[in-house]
């Protein structure tokens, strides 16, 4: 009885104002046809028009957007057409005091917007329109922060307003205990008793049960909104205590509450605290949104895994989305049929460059940059009946394959960064569930020094080993080189991509193991010398993209031309003493344990640079792009300290007796 006089004494104290209707842009002008009315931003992507009002006799009148990019600034025919609220693009009809909401088409934002305008196509009239404000921020679901700590084990993630009335709590923990403990809200500094029953996730207005993690939404009832209250409490009615609270922000800018529209339209799941996919379904296409706080140029991928029983990477079919600086919002279709930078259509590589060709299923894409966040929005069909892709089923769960990574300088997916942790799977055709919290870049640490480049002299010793490691994180390949390897690189004498300083005229020998067996392209890296920076020559395809580079050949044991060599696999690999963030290589490389495989030999590959040999060549991979670096070519070799001398000298002692015991001649 208590608490239901209190409801009705804080029901009465609420100054209910006029519904909220979202962000208030303004009013249309009247100028013809009886146009009229008030226009809201709803979020991002929509508008509501309250009180419109237009006759219908316009003969060719549409609904008219103008971005910021257009010079005049008023309405002009350089306007874009956008469909009515029944999201026909046909011509206006009569509308008599109506309420309606109209959505941007694909690409648009409101940010982009200048005006908006009935307009006549026909007759390049405008029969009424409304100008935005200048640098006008629509509204968006805001994060408030977490519940604080008081009893029962309460806490949770960071709490989201998703609109006027709803909100997002991730991973709430409550014990479950209390008495008669409800979702609770109210005015003033603090929770009281004064305050009012939230129906939990069910709609149930019975004590909260226990809760171990779980992501909910709850709705505030009645017409009460986000803005007749000061705070959201977990509160016991019995004992008048307050379990833990959260605070509302005055002057909330988020979307209005609109029954089975706005974020209840699509589903959405965090697949971790900075990687959000959201999709909703339309008869035979799924449309997906991917979130996430991300590098520049680095791409989100996301799919169905290439197996039916847990994630697996060989065999998924996944949508690579990235925002390109030059072109915009990017996102590609791929196949992955091994655990390898795409090569000759084997490996990770779009649908359209695979080895058994498939076609480009991903459409309408659409997306933005700010603050450190990626969104990119893209449709493709549930079944496109080819052998690349695989049928989204809405009947069932399916099992996932996702990953963020850097995109390449030829602009194709590189080695991951973060991938998919065990097996994690979603059903497409589930009831609508929004569980995204609101992403929020809280910055990021500055760049981190790249590794000291180690330089290794033919005036110290003949002979190097090749063998493959690991790239370096973010201070290794990346940094050293401005460019974005597939995660593995070439190690010369067991340092990564040294740059190599060798004299015309003398002879150099180049132990080979980095991979002997062509069935296994992830594991197959011929080496070899070119005057292209890239390296993967077996991936041009055309004559003249073979012709733009050379080739500086060498010879193998038996004094034989080759243009590459291969040697059985010898990698170094992370372990778990591994120091990724490591401030030198040195430290790093400790961390790291050799592996080589008991098949197969040694390669040998002999080189001696001429006068023809330009001043700068680079030692690559003939498979894959971006694992190999520098040699400088020199007629003399420049003075080097005692001390480096001595250290490398050591080194190539102990290369030339193995060399000896294998039965190599060194030259």
């Amino acid at each position: 009885m208590y608490a239901q006089l209190a409801a009705a004494v804080f029901l009465s104290t609420v100054a209910l104002a006029t519904s909220y209707q979202g962000k208030l842009i303004g009013s249309l002008s009247e100028l013809a046809h009886q146009v009229r009315g008030t226009v809201y931003a709803v979020d991002e992507k929509r508008l509501r028009i309250t009180g419109f009002n237009y006759d219908g006799k316009g003969p060719d009148a549409y609904f008219y957007i103008g971005l910021h990019t257009n010079p005049s600034a008023t309405p002009d025919s350089q306007g874009i057409k956008i469909p009515d609220e029944k999201g026909s693009p046909g011509i206006l009809s009569a509308y008599n005091n109506a309420d309606i909401i109209l959505t941007l088409p694909s690409g648009y934002t409101l940010q982009q917007i200048k005006w908006l305008s009935v307009w006549c196509v026909q007759f390049a009239a405008d029969f009424g329109h409304v100008i935005f404000p200048a640098n006008f921020v629509p509204p968006r679901p805001t994060n408030i922060g977490e519940f604080s700590r008081f009893q029962h084990g309460l806490r949770s993630g960071d709490i989201t307003v998703l609109d006027a009335k709803t909100f997002l709590i991730p991973a709430l923990h409550y014990d479950g205990l209390g008495p008669a403990a409800f979702f609770w809200v109210g005015t003033g500094p603090r929770p009281d008793s004064t305050g009012l029953k939230v129906p939990d996730e069910d709609g149930s207005l019975t004590r909260l049960k226990r809760y171990t993690g779980e992501t909910i939404q709850i709705r505030l009832p009645g017409d009460l909104t986000v803005f007749d209250i000061n705070w959201l409490s977990m509160w016991c009615i019995d004992f008048n205590a307050n379990f833990g609270h959260v605070l509302i922000p005055a002057n909330l800018n988020v979307p209005p509450y609109i029954a089975d529209q706005g974020m209840s339209s699509m589903n959405c799941e965090p697949l971790t605290e900075k990687f959000h996919v959201a999709w909703a379904v339309n008869v035979s296409h799924i449309t997906l949104e991917l979130t996430g706080i991300i590098a520049d140029e680095d791409y989100m991928a996301f799919g169905l895994s290439g197996s039916d029983t847990g994630t697996q990477m060989i065999g998924a079919d996944v949508t690579v989305a990235w925002y390109d600086s030059q072109t915009g919002p990017r996102a590609v279709d791929y196949y992955m049929s091994a655990k390898s930078q795409c090569s000759n259509g084997v490996g990770v590589c779009p649908d359209i460059e695979n080895s058994t060709p498939g076609t480009e299923s991903v459409n309408d894409v659409s997306g933005d940059q700010m603050n450190g966040i990626t969104r990119i929005r893209f449709t493709r069909p549930l079944n496109t009946g080819e052998a690349t892709d695989k049928p989204i089923r809405l009947d069932r769960e399916m099992y996932l394959a996702w990953a963020i990574g850097p995109i390449n300088p030829d602009k194709r997916a590189a080695y991951h960064t973060v991938r998919t942790t065990g097996s994690q799977k979603l059903q497409f055709g589930r009831n609508t569930r929004y569980n995204c919290p609101t992403l929020t870049n809280k910055g990021s640490n500055e760049g981190k020094a790249p590794w000291t480049v180690k330089k290794l002299s033919g005036a110290d010793g003949k002979v190097f080993t090749v063998r493959i490691g690991p790239a370096g994180s973010d201070r290794g390949y990346k940094a050293i080189t401005g460019r974005t390897s597939w995660g593995i690189a070439l190690y010369i004498n067991d340092s990564i991509i040294p740059e190599l300083t060798l004299k015309r005229g003398e002879n150099y020998t180049f132990l080979v193991e980095s991979g002997d067996s062509d069935a296994n392209q992830a594991k197959y890296h011929p080496f070899y010398i070119t005057d292209d920076s890239s390296g993967g020559y077996s991936q041009y395809t055309t004559p003249a993209q073979r012709e733009a580079v050379k080739i500086f050949p060498g010879r193998n044991e038996s004094q034989h031309p080759v243009d590459y060599q291969v040697g059985r696999l010898c990698e170094w690999e992370v372990t778990s003493n591994t120091n990724i963030d490591a401030a030198t290589f040195d430290e790093f490389f400790k961390g790291l344990r050799l592996r080589c495989s008991v098949n197969g030999t040694v390669g040998v590959f002999h080189w001696t640079p001429d006068k023809n040999t330009p001043d700068t060549v680079y030692y690559q991979c003939y498979t894959h792009r971006f694992l190999g670096w520098k040699i400088h070519v020199v007629d003399d070799y420049p003075t080097t300290t005692a001390g480096s001398s001595s250290v490398a000298a050591g080194y190539y002692c102990i290369l030339g007796l193995l060399l000896f015991f294998l039965g190599f001649q060194c030259w």
